[in-house]
C-alpha cells in the first residue's frame, strides 16, 4: 500500500445474494489514492450490470490513469475528478440505454475520498440510496441521505407506502446525462471505522444489528468484517446483491499537512467552487437556475463540467450481447425502479458534445431545461407517499 494513506485497512465483499441470478452491484478499491466506492446497478444483465461496472470502471480510469489523477492530494480536488468521472459514465449510460431500448438503466454510487493532506479529512459522495456509515466509540452514524421517495416523504423506510412507491429512487447515475452528486464532509478520528454498502445491506439488517456487529467484532480484519455482514444479509433473507467496502483507520492519524498541495490541486478545487458558487449577490436558487447545483446543508455539489480528461468506459464495454429484438422490460429483476430526477443545466465545460470514441455511441446533446416538471413531479410523489401513510394510521 502507498505509504500516504499506511493507515488505512480496507476489504471488499460483494455477492449476488439468495433471490438473483446475477450481480449487478460492483466495488472499487484504489487504497493508494484512497479512492473507496459501491455501485448498485438497475435495469439487469444488459443495463444495471453494466451500468454499475461503467461507473466504477470511470472512476478506477480517473484516479489512477487520467493526467490529473496525480493532483486528486486533497479530498476537494478529488471530489472534483470524482465528479467528472460519474458523470461521463452517467452520459455513455444514458446514450447506451436509449439506442438499446434499456429504460431505467443506471446505478446508485457512493464514494469515500480520503486527503492526502489533511489525514482528518474525508468527503462522501453519493446519488441513490447506496449508503455510507462510520462508527466511532460504539456509535454508528450514516453520512449519506438516501435519495428516494420514502426519504422525501420523511420515512425511515418504504415498508408503509404504497407498492407503486416502494424502492423508487430520485437520484441516479444514468438516468439524465448527468447527475446531481451530493456531496458530505466526514471529518477522521483514529479508530474509525467507515462502511460503504448498497441498500442489499440496509435492507436486510437494521442499522442496530450493522452497530452491534461493528462493536463487537472491531478488532477483526476488515475482510473478516466485511464478510460478516454480508453473510448476516444473507442470513437474513438475502432478496437482493449485497456489497460491503469497510475501511478501518489506524490508532493514530499522520500528522497533518502532510505535503504541500500542488497548484492543479487548488486549480480542480477552484473549479469546483466556481462551478458550484453563485456570485456574491444571488441567492442558493439563483445558483441552481444557473449551473443545475443542489445546495445541501450550505453545500453546493457540482454536477457536470469536465475537461481533458478523456476518460470512457474501457474495452469491456465493447462485449456486452446485443440487445433482444424487441426492447426490454425495465427492470427484469425487479429491484430498485428509478423516479425521474432533477436534469442540471448544459454544462458550460461543454462535455456533452463529445463523443466516446471508444465504444463508438454517440453523447447526447443537453436536453432542454425541465427542471421544475421534475420537482414537482418528485413533490407530487412525495406527497401522495406521505398522505397514503396519514390515511393508514
Amino acid at each position: 500500500m502507498n505509504s500516504v494513506f499506511a493507515y488505512l485497512a480496507s476489504a471488499e465483499v460483494t455477492d449476488v445474494g439468495r433471490k438473483r441470478r446475477n450481480n449487478e452491484d460492483a466495488v472499487l478499491r484504489v487504497p493508494e489514492a484512497g479512492v473507496f466506492c459501491v455501485a448498485d446497478g438497475m435495469g439487469g444483465v444488459q443495463g444495471g450490470e453494466v451500468a454499475s461496472k461503467a461507473t466504477v470502471d470511470a472512476l478506477r480510469d480517473v484516479f489512477t490513469v487520467s493526467p490529473d489523477a496525480p493532483f486528486a492530494v486533497t479530498a476537494a480536488a478529488a471530489a472534483r475528478l470524482a465528479s467528472r468521472a460519474v458523470n461521463r459514465a452517467s452520459q455513455w449510460i444514458k446514450a447506451r440505454s436509449e439506442e438499446r431500448g434499456l429504460n431505467g438503466t443506471g446505478s446508485t454510487v457512493v464514494m469515500l475520498l480520503f486527503d492526502r493532506v489533511m489525514p482528518e479529512q474525508a468527503r462522501v459522495l453519493h446519488a441513490g440510496d447506496s449508503r455510507a456509515y462510520r462508527y466511532r466509540k460504539g456509535k454508528l452514524q450514516q453520512l449519506s441521505a438516501d435519495h428516494s421517495v420514502a426519504a422525501a416523504a420523511g420515512l425511515a423506510d418504504d415498508k408503509n407506502l404504497p407498492a407503486m412507491f416502494r424502492g423508487v429512487i430520485t437520484r441516479a447515475v444514468g438516468l439524465e446525462e448527468a447527475v446531481l452528486l451530493e456531496e458530505t464532509p466526514a471529518d477522521v478520528a483514529a479508530g474509525d471505522i467507515f462502511l460503504l454498502c448498497s441498500d442489499g445491506l440496509t435492507k436486510m439488517v437494521p442499522d442496530k444489528t450493522i452497530s452491534k456487529l461493528l462493536r463487537k467484532h472491531a478488532a477483526d480484519e476488515p475482510e473478516a468484517l466485511a464478510r460478516l455482514l454480508v453473510g448476516e444479509a444473507l442470513k437474513a433473507g438475502g432478496e437482493d446483491n449485497v456489497s460491503v467496502v469497510l475501511v478501518r483507520v489506524a490508532d493514530a492519524l499522520p500528522q497533518g499537512p502532510t505535503q504541500e498541495v500542488p497548484a492543479r490541486a487548488r486549480e480542480l478545487e477552484q473549479e469546483a467552487v466556481a462551478a458550484a458558487v453563485p456570485a456574491a449577490t444571488g441567492t442558493a436558487d439563483d445558483a441552481e437556475r444557473e449551473t443545475g447545483q443542489t445546495a445541501v446543508t450550505g453545500q453546493t455539489v457540482d454536477s457536470a463540467g469536465f475537461a481533458g480528461e478523456g476518460v470512457t468506459p474501457p474495452e469491456w464495454s465493447r462485449k456486452t450481447a446485443q440487445p433482444p429484438a424487441t426492447p426490454a422490460t425495465p427492470f427484469p429483476n425487479e429491484g430498485e425502479t428509478p423516479a425521474v430526477q432533477e436534469e442540471p443545466e448544459p454544462d458550460p465545460d461543454g462535455f456533452a458534445t463529445e463523443r466516446i470514441t471508444r465504444t463508438g455511441l454517440p453523447l447526447l446533446q443537453p436536453a432542454r431545461p425541465r427542471r421544475w416538471v421534475w420537482v414537482l413531479a418528485l413533490a407530487a410523489a412525495a406527497g401522495a407517499a406521505a398522505f397514503w401513510v396519514w390515511l393508514k394510521r
